[in-house]
């Protein structure tokens, strides 16, 4: 890279929030007196209720004493798939009680159980429904009205009128709440908020397809005009990508408009204004406005490791078609805990990477914004039939390149904050990009695809994890140069996110 380029606000923010052994001992610890509340507090005389459409009996949660919900004999049939698909994409799956306060865990992981991604839809032409925004409220499982009105026009205007939108009558619109996440990890926790979002994609796509319906994540689309549309203060929440949800049958051409002429965001210059607030600075920076010009992006940055000479080895397993297990792997699905340190079958785990990297092959619908970018890195510390090393994953020619043969354990549990996952798992799976030359082919939005993308994988290996019975953690807390060093990549390079997948201990 040349010496004299100014970086973007997009490698500026990762660099300021990289965590290193002195960073981490100046960061204040968050008061436990204003942890913020993990969703919004919705309230309506008259919701959706949704939990009498879901697959099985005696859901605790539900309206309120003083809430009279929606005759369900009126509605569309429709509102059931909406139901289960917003339960097994967000919804609680597990509640644990303690003396004071009741903690409500989700069908997607999240980082310190502080799920900072709501939802919400853009209803239209639904029987028995207003055509108009509705805010999914977890606590119940409901539906709230929020606005009345068909504002599906004005979303698909700010992305451009993409076809995906014609004729659909429900759009999801994920958006992230800062404070939520920022309460526990400061600045980094934009970084946290875009891989938890990808987490809630990544079930959404599999919860739509169970009901006939295609999910079509979009991530490109004017910031402001978006923003405006749904009341949001940016200083506190930003929208992150829209989903419309299609009938399987109808998606043909709705391929994601990066791969065309598309608006794109500007290409800044670091730093910031002084006084700027990095995370509302990191997602101006990265917003695509108005007047944004249309362009044909040039080729993405595919980074090519200088090594001569390794060993190459064909995976031979797949992992079929698991749609009709994923409620039920949704439902029991934890992150891992602690592993018994135990290697684990090669099989299983190209099982596993076959599963996940399957969404970042190019179809009717791009999955991923930023996939020809993102590299694959594998640091195998005890799995039967592949030495100790680092490896790199071909997800399109399914095949482990050998990096370098080494025993990585003491310093991967360094590098993740001395975390015990970290020393044994059976491997751990790295996510990350040249972000300057990323940048440079989107615009500083390259910071959030490759976030969204990497959470949206780090879901697909879970789901995939658990078929196998295999254990699995994400990690989002690591010591940013500890792994560019391990994985011998340049120092801009990012590390966005890091997977241990392992034997899971007795019990979890």
């Amino acid at each position: 890279m040349d010496p004299r380029r100014i970086p973007s606000i997009a490698e500026w923010f990762h660099e300021e929030t990289k965590y290193s052994p002195r960073s981490m001992g100046l960061l204040p610890r968050p008061d436990l007196d204003s942890r913020p509340t993990p969703f919004k507090e919705w309230h309506a005389s008259e919701p959706i209720d949704l939990v009498p459409y879901l697959p099985f009996p005696g859901f605790p949660l539900g309206p309120s004493e003083d809430q009279r919900p929606l005759d369900p004999a009126l509605l569309s049939e429709f509102v059931g798939a909406l139901s289960r698909i917003l339960y097994f994409t967000g919804g609680v799956t597990g509640i644990q009680q303690s003396s004071d306060e009741s903690w409500l865990f989700r069908a997607a992981p999240s980082a310190g159980a502080l799920y900072p991604t709501d939802i919400t839809l853009a209803l239209r032409g639904i029987r028995g429904i207003e055509d108009g925004l509705y805010a999914y409220s977890v606590p119940n499982h409901q539906l709230v009205s929020v606005l009345e009105g068909d504002f599906v026009p004005g979303i698909a205007s700010s992305f451009w009128l993409h076809p995906a939108f014609d004729g659909v009558q429900a759009v999801a619109l994920l958006s992230g709440v800062w404070q939520r996440s920022r309460w526990r990890y400061h600045d980094r926790a934009y970084r946290r908020i875009l891989l938890d979002t990808g987490h809630v994609l990544g079930n959404l796509v599999h919860a739509a397809q169970q009901e006939g319906l295609q999910a079509v994540p979009l991530a490109g689309f004017e910031d402001a005009a978006l923003q405006k549309l749904l009341f949001l203060d940016p200083e506190e929440e930003g929208v992150l990508v829209g989903v419309p949800l299609r009938r399987a049958d109808d998606v043909s051409t709705a391929a994601d408009g990066l791969v065309a002429a598309v608006k794109r965001s500007s290409r800044s210059k670091a730093p910031p204004d002084f006084e700027s607030d990095p995370i509302q600075a990191i997602h101006e920076s990265s917003s695509i406005h108005q007047d944004a010009e249309v362009t044909m992006p040039p080729d993405p940055p595919v980074w090519v490791e200088g090594v001569e000479g390794t060993r190459v080895i064909p995976l031979v397993e797949t992992l079929g078609d698991i749609s009709h297990e994923f409620p039920g792997i949704v439902v029991s699905r934890r992150s891992t805990r602690q592993f018994t340190g135990a290697p684990v079958d090669r099989g299983d785990l190209d099982r596993v990477l076959d599963f996940a990297h399957r969404y970042a092959t190019p179809g009717p619908v791009r999955y991923l914004n930023a996939r020809p970018a993102l590299q694959i890195h594998l640091v195998m510390n005890r799995v039967r039939g592949l030495e100790q090393g680092v490896w790199r994953y071909l997800p399109d020619e399914h095949q482990l390149q050998l990096i370098r043969s080494c025993d990585e354990r003491r310093r991967v549990h360094g590098a993740c904050l001395g975390q015990e996952l970290a020393r044994d798992a059976a491997c751990l799976l790295v996510y990350s990009a040249d972000l300057p030359r990323a940048v440079e082919v989107w615009g500083d939005r390259a910071y959030r695809y490759l976030h969204l993308d990497a959470g949206f994988l780090g879901q697909q290996l879970n789901l995939a994890c658990v078929h196998q019975g295999l254990g699995v953690s994400g990690i989002g807390g690591f010591f940013d140069d500890m792994w560019t060093e391990i994985l011998e990549l340049p120092n801009d390079h990012a590390i966005s996110y890091i997977t241990a997948i392992g034997d899971p201990f007795a019990g979890e």
